[in-house]
């Protein structure tokens, strides 16, 4: 019984090693064919979390970022690093946004695809999005109704981003046409990528950026050559932070953007 569990645990292991080397090989595939394209790319790693935008990502509970990488978190799994980046992108300007997009609220609901579990909190990010952007008015969308809510600063609305016309009437409902910022943190596939940057990107005012989150290697060479006409940057956040024995981010197969900039 001994050899038998024995070699039955040695198969297993084996087999885990091979997955993830097979996966290993394929982001670096994916990765080469970027970086050999026209596409601009960021491979990015950093190292300073105790950022301003950091310690709000913990403050209120979204995966958008942290301080501390082991630090228990209300949604259950390991944070994304794009506080890292967005810190270093906007920090310097952060005082002249005035409004700001986000389509994902956060969904606590089982039944919601993409959801943040039920222990998640809906509407931390755009809280994030209040207090570091002071002079921002923060607006969110969500598949969800039952999370839809208003603060001060905050107003939020009922989407569907597959579907075109209910992107096209919440569009018509918010009224405004000139963000400064857009970003998409919602299903996370391609179809639904697409589909809400073609009805959307035109909401952004000039000099405004346009950000994709947590695309998957899977589909991200399919979507950059979706949007190959608008210009797209690809930053890739490995984010291995060698030197600190708490953190390695080489098995994250989501922890890439796709950024638009309006020029």
């Amino acid at each position: 019984m001994f050899i038998f569990n024995f070699i039955k645990n040695l198969n297993k292991r084996r087999k885990n090693f091979r997955k993830k080397n097979k996966e290993i090989l394929r982001k670096k595939t994916i990765i080469k064919s970027i970086k050999n394209s026209s596409v601009g790319t960021n491979y990015s790693t950093f190292y300073d979390t105790n950022n301003a935008l950091s310690k709000l990502c913990e403050k209120y509970g979204t995966d958008k970022g942290f301080v501390e990488f082991k630090k228990k978190t209300p949604y259950g799994w390991m944070p994304h690093s794009y506080s890292l980046y967005y810190n270093s992108l906007f920090f310097h300007c952060r005082k002249n946004i005035k409004l700001v997009f986000e389509c994902g609220i956060g969904s606590n609901n089982f039944d919601i695809t993409s959801n943040m579990t039920a222990h998640g909190r809906p509407g931390a990010s755009l809280r994030v999005w209040r207090e570091y952007f002071d002079k921002a008015q923060i607006i969110g969308a969500d598949i969800d109704k039952t999370i839809l809510f208003k603060e001060d600063r905050i107003s939020t609305y009922k989407v569907n981003q597959l579907d075109p016309s209910s992107i096209k009437n919440m569009w018509s409902e918010i009224k405004h046409n000139n963000f400064d910022i857009i970003i998409d943190d919602g299903l996370h596939t391609l179809e639904a990528g697409l589909t809400f940057f073609l009805h959307s990107f035109e909401k952004l005012k000039e000099g405004g950026i346009y950000i994709i989150e947590d695309v998957d290697f899977s589909y991200l060479n399919e979507l950059k050559d979706e949007l190959i006409k608008y210009n797209p940057e690809i930053v890739i956040l490995n984010n291995n932070f060698s030197n600190k024995s708490f953190l390695k981010y080489d098995n994250l197969s989501n922890n890439n953007l796709i950024i638009v900039r309006k020029l």
